[in-house]
């Protein structure tokens, strides 16, 4: 079935690298430069809470820092706008009101000047910017969800599910990363015949090649690559490799590479474990820092319980590596166990201690499963593949 390509499309961010190689959000980045290179022209309106200098330090980790917009090749253009907020979530049904009209104000001016003919916001926070930009311009829009925010299970998030629900009805199209995300949002919407699942690709380094992994099981090489936060399972991990210095097996390292809010957690655990000679925490890394890293492992291993998706999973396999998820989440769109991976059980260290038995008692096995699966990453999950599937997706909107 053939579909009509747009030919200019804005993409409406709170998320976006401030450089190529920022590790952050180089995703959104490379799904836009797909589509550039198959045609479209993609113009970037990147939005962010706006901090005085001198109270830079309170602003979110994502809008940190400053976008060098005059790197990002591959994009018609990139403009960087900022709304008001508060440290805390001060008033924040006033900004958020005001957060809206300046983001649809700055739509409809970029719409006018580029002729854009869809909107594509991504995080279910800009929904009800895109769609009302999009009603006033007489445009299609759609929003990709990225993972589960879990404000929207919150407490004292007041109206917010409520309202999220509604912009997300009232959109076009709602783009997932994953299959785990349908039934949360199914449910908050109340419809999900508008959803589509379009999965991310991979960007790897030109020229990588893979060695043979677990060459040496005197010295097996773990290793996770993942923002250091609740949900991604790398205390189980942890807990599984005590289990296996515990039954004898101490001949093994396991790098993590990442920071984040668990970190410091994450290190008292180590210690807690007399694990600290066999783990190291080496920080975030940028994109070719991380391939390295990679090129020096041989298991990755990112039991993650709450996972849309898992771009990591296919860098590690793209790379060569043995990848280990968890069964029923976003990964298991590429890994299917004993054939391109292997899944455990989610929140299981138990089952994580099992399987990595299993691996090194079978190392040839190993060696095949993990060639199959760098296979299927190059062959399905290109940015490529992705940049078709989302224009796809477009030309069931665009006249």
């Amino acid at each position: 079935m053939e579909y009509k390509q747009p030919k200019s499309i804005i993409i409406l961010t709170q998320w976006f690298p401030n450089w190529p190689d920022d590790r952050r959000f180089t995703y959104i980045y490379d799904s836009a430069v797909a589509l550039g290179h198959r045609g479209v022209a993609v113009h970037v309106l990147v939005c962010r809470p706006y901090a005085p200098p001198l109270l830079g330090a309170l602003a979110p980790d994502w809008a940190r820092g400053h976008i060098e917009i005059a790197k990002f090749d591959g994009l018609a253009s990139v403009t960087l706008i900022h709304y008001p907020a508060l440290p805390g979530g001060l008033l924040k049904g006033c900004t958020s009101f005001i957060k809206v009209q300046r983001i649809v104000s700055a739509l409809k001016l970029l719409a006018r000047r580029c002729k854009a003919e869809l909107i594509h916001a991504h995080t279910e926070g800009l929904a009800l910017a895109a769609s009302t930009a999009g009603q006033a311009l007489g445009l299609p829009s759609v929003v990709t969800i990225h993972g589960l925010n879990t404000e929207l299970n919150h407490v004292h998030a007041g109206d917010q599910p409520t309202r999220i629900g509604r912009a997300l009805c009232d959109i076009d199209r709602v783009i997932l990363v994953g299959d785990p995300l349908r039934p949360f949002f199914g449910t908050l919407v109340g419809r999900d015949d508008h959803f589509r699942v379009v999965y991310n690709g991979v960007r790897f380094p030109s020229g990588l090649t893979t060695g043979a992994i677990l060459r040496d099981l005197r010295n097996v090489r773990f290793i996770t690559v993942s923002n250091l936060e609740e949900g991604k399972g790398i205390d189980i991990a942890l807990r599984a490799l005590g289990t296996l210095r515990d039954q004898g097996h101490t001949g093994w390292n396991y790098t993590i590479v990442g920071d984040g809010a668990e970190r410091a957690p994450l290190s008292e655990l180590c210690v807690a474990l007399g694990l600290t000679e066999f783990v190291t925490f080496v920080g975030a890394q940028s994109h070719d820092a991380v391939f390295k890293f990679l090129g020096e492992a041989d298991i990755f291993l990112l039991p993650s319980y709450r996972e849309a998706f898992g771009i990591a999973y296919l860098e590690a396999m793209v790379a060569g590596l043995l990848a280990v998820g968890v069964r029923g989440q976003g990964p298991e769109a590429f890994i299917v166990h004993g054939k391109t991976g292997f899944l455990v059980e989610p929140n299981s260290p138990t089952s994580l201690v099992d399987c990595i038995r299993d691996i090194l008692a079978q190392p040839e096995i190993a060696q095949r499963i993990a060639a199959s699966g760098a296979e299927i990453v190059r062959s399905e999950f290109t940015w490529d593949a992705h940049a078709q599937h989302l224009i796809e997706v477009y030309g069931e909107l665009v006249g």
